[in-house]
C-alpha cells in the first residue's frame, strides 16, 4: 500500500467520494444511511476546502473532512486545552481495504494536515455501535470526553490533541 497518496480533494473527486460513501452506508458498524452523507455534504466540504482523500492511482479509497463545525461547540464536555479544534467528519475507507491499516494511515495524514492548517486538536463523534472506528481513534490516542444523542444516533465524543 505504498502507492497511496494523501491530498486535498478536488471538485472532480466529488463523484468518487460520493460512490465511496454510498458503498459504506448500511454496512456493519456504519451509522450512515441512504441520505447521509449526500452530495450536498461533499459539495459543502469541498467549498470549505475541508475534504481530503487517500488515492490509489486515480481511485479515491478513503475520504474525510476536517473543519470546525460550530454545532459541536455547544457540547460542554470538550476540554479547555484546545483553542482552535477541528472536527473530523465523514471518515470512510473503502471496504476492500478495511482492516489493513489504511484507516490508521489516513487518520495520521488528516491530523498532520489539520496541524498544518493551524488546528490544535480534533473532535470526533463516532457512533457508539461503530466499534472499529472507536478502536482506531482510541489507538491513535483519542480520549473520550462525553456522549450525546444527535442526528438520531448515540455518539461517543472523543478528542485528539497535539501541539502546533
Amino acid at each position: 500500500m505504498d502507492d497511496l497518496i494523501f491530498r486535498p480533494a478536488r471538485p472532480e473527486d466529488a463523484d468518487a467520494v460520493y460512490s465511496l460513501y454510498r458503498s459504506l452506508a448500511g454496512t456493519p458498524y456504519c451509522a450512515w444511511d441512504e441520505t447521509y452523507p449526500g452530495r450536498e455534504h461533499i459539495a459543502d466540504d469541498l467549498a470549505a476546502e475541508a475534504l481530503c482523500c487517500l488515492c490509489e492511482g486515480a481511485d479515491v479509497v478513503a475520504a474525510a473532512a476536517i473543519r470546525r463545525w460550530k454545532e459541536h461547540d455547544a457540547y460542554s464536555f470538550w476540554s479547555d486545552g484546545m483553542k482552535h479544534p477541528c472536527d473530523l467528519m465523514r471518515f470512510g475507507v473503502a471496504r476492500r481495504l478495511q482492516g489493513r491499516g489504511i484507516g490508521r494511515r489516513f487518520l495520521r495524514c488528516l491530523t498532520e494536515e489539520a496541524g498544518r492548517k493551524g488546528y490544535d486538536g480534533m473532535r470526533i463523534l463516532a457512533a457508539e455501535t461503530n466499534l472499529p472506528a472507536l478502536a482506531l481513534y482510541r489507538k491513535a490516542g483519542a480520549e473520550k470526553r462525553g456522549e450525546v444523542f444527535s442526528y438520531g444516533i448515540h455518539w461517543e465524543c472523543l478528542e485528539l490533541r497535539w501541539q502546533i
